[in-house]
């Protein structure tokens, strides 16, 4: 629930494990760049091009910094449907109650895919990529470009809206059930994390001093906020902590996490979900508790992980070198690795996966419904299986967004 995808890209070749120190240059110079494109180049094997996934901080606006590639996840989240957004012609839909919580559920039928609608956006907006979608799958986000700056979108039971521009750039990455965005703010040098609510931004202050926040924050339902932050003017993540807001709190609470912790996602009952780095390279993924107490994720024999994103009692990532996608239950601590070209982005409260563009269900991959010529790339998923993302085509120039999509499974 990310930018970092793009970048990987760049480094399809390499077979190394995730590192934050390679690209750490190119990441800094390119955040807002890269992130416009991700949700529809990101499908297809993209991505794993993982191998260094960057944790590199600066860059990911959309899933990783200091950290290996997201999961986060723009995509990340995690990031499906009550009410939600984009409702199918009604033939197919199925009811599905508000409430589905981590009902496992399947897709419509066996073999049948999912049936996509086209999600408006905004008068005079273009380019417009989806980051998320919150658990019931009633609210979107979204950003479309000017230039090289965001300027963020919300849907809402499936009626965009144009978020107010009050600054330079600003990007939205996520969002929760009761309709609360979050994401960043970047005014000419000034940077920071930002909370949307009943109509209102909110500036969320960081520590004493001056600090680059990444990748991108990651919001529960309660609210609570979590981010990574590293010194101004250090790369690939020296020196990072974990910074929590509680939920209407605009003062940063640093988490007592060990050295080379980074967080990427927080589970409602406040789980910090992310991966250890020595060296610059994530080693391990790993969930701990806000007192700095960890438990560390299995990985299958020769591989390394880490984890982008969390919902319920799942969590997704990648492994290396095979550079598959991974998925934890986080309850018994069993760990299944997925056959994908690519890490896991997003997860929803059934296990649901989204990697690399596609849906994986416990059946395996879920066909996402578009015309002929056309691509479906999956961002994100709701608990009520609202799948969330764009819909792209190759012109023979290379690949081409053409908007906002979403599918009822």
């Amino acid at each position: 629930m990310n930018e970092e995808q793009e970048l990987r890209a760049r480094f399809e070749a390499v077979d190394v494990p995730p590192s934050r120190l390679e690209v750490d240059a190119l990441v800094r110079a390119g955040r807002r760049r890269v992130f416009r494109h991700r949700s529809f180049q990101g499908a297809g094997g993209v991505a794993l091009a993982t191998a260094v996934l960057l944790a590199a901080p600066s860059i990911l606006t959309d899933a990783g910094g200091a950290q290996p590639a997201a999961g986060p996840a723009d995509p990340s989240a995690a990031t499906g449907p009550a009410a939600g957004p984009a409702r199918p012609p009604a033939p197919t839909e199925r009811a599905v109650p508000a409430s589905a919580g981590g009902a496992s559920r399947a897709p419509t039928r066996p073999g049948v895919s999912c049936p996509v609608t086209e999600l408006p956006v905004p008068p005079g907006m273009t380019d417009v990529a989806v980051a998320a979608v919150d658990p019931t799958g009633r609210y979107v986000v979204g950003n479309s470009t000017v230039g090289q700056n965001f300027r963020p979108v919300l849907w809402t039971d499936g009626q965009p809206r144009a978020l107010p521009v009050t600054a330079e750039s600003i990007q939205a990455t996520a969002v929760n059930p009761a309709g609360v965005v979050v994401g960043l703010v970047q005014d000419g040098p000034v940077e920071y994390v930002f909370r949307y609510e009943k109509g209102r931004y909110t500036r969320l202050r960081t520590p004493a001093g001056n600090w680059h926040v990444y990748p991108s924050p990651a919001i529960n339902e309660a609210g609570d906020i979590v981010i990574n932050a590293e010194p101004s003017g250090n790369v690939g993540g020296k020196g990072s902590i974990v910074l929590l807001w509680r939920a209407g709190s605009t003062a940063a609470r640093k988490l007592p996490l060990p050295q080379g912790a980074n967080a990427f996602a927080v589970t409602d009952d406040g789980t910090i979900v992310g991966a250890m780095y020595r060296d610059g390279t994530a080693v391990a993924g790993y969930a701990w508790d806000q007192r700095g107490k960890g438990r560390k994720l299995a990985a299958p024999a020769g591989e390394k992980a880490a984890a982008y994103a969390a919902r319920g009692g799942w969590a997704t990532g990648g492994l290396w070198p095979s550079q598959t996608a991974a998925r934890w239950d986080l309850r018994t601590g069993k760990v299944d690795q997925l056959k994908t070209a690519g890490p896991g982005d997003a997860v929803n409260a059934a296990g649901w996966v989204v990697a690399q563009g596609s849906l994986l269900s416990a059946g395996g991959t879920v066909g996402l419904d578009v015309p002929s010529g056309q691509q479906a790339v999956a961002v994100a998923v709701s608990d009520t299986g609202l799948v969330v993302g764009q819909a792209r085509s190759d012109d023979g120039a290379g690949w081409q967004n053409l908007g906002p999509r979403a599918w009822r499974c």
